[in-house]
């Protein structure tokens, strides 16, 4: 949930940018808020799955942490500023962080106890 708050926040960015500052490539701004506004949405779909117990959302959150790390690690090893690294290693550091609490046993558990085939 926390996730697709941020992803809403930088949609929201690009989309206040748009607005007040213009954009040489409007279509493109567009473009992202509405992709980045999808993700938000199936972020938030996935955190409530898991809370009801589906299995299926994590491995969509896994998935997600898994993009998380490729991102970061192009932002870290892009050869930018000393802050960009450390923001995309942090990214990375955070998504091992929650792909290792998905993959908990209380998390297994949780997330398999019930079935949708059970009667």
């Amino acid at each position: 949930m926390v996730e697709a708050v941020g992803v809403g926040a930088f949609a929201m960015a690009i989309l206040g940018e748009l607005a007040l500052r213009g954009s040489a490539a409007p279509e493109t701004a567009i473009f992202l808020v509405l992709a980045l506004g999808g993700a938000a949405w199936a972020l938030v779909a996935a955190g409530r799955a898991l809370l009801r117990g589906s299995r299926v959302a994590r491995g969509f959150a896994v998935t997600w942490q898994l993009f998380q790390i490729f991102g970061g690690l192009a932002v870290a090893l892009g050869g930018g500023p000393l802050w960009a690294a450390i923001v995309g290693w942090t990214v990375v550091l955070l998504a091992v962080v929650v792909i290792v609490l998905l993959m908990m046993p209380p998390v297994i558990e949780a997330t398999t106890r019930t079935s949708v085939h059970e009667d």
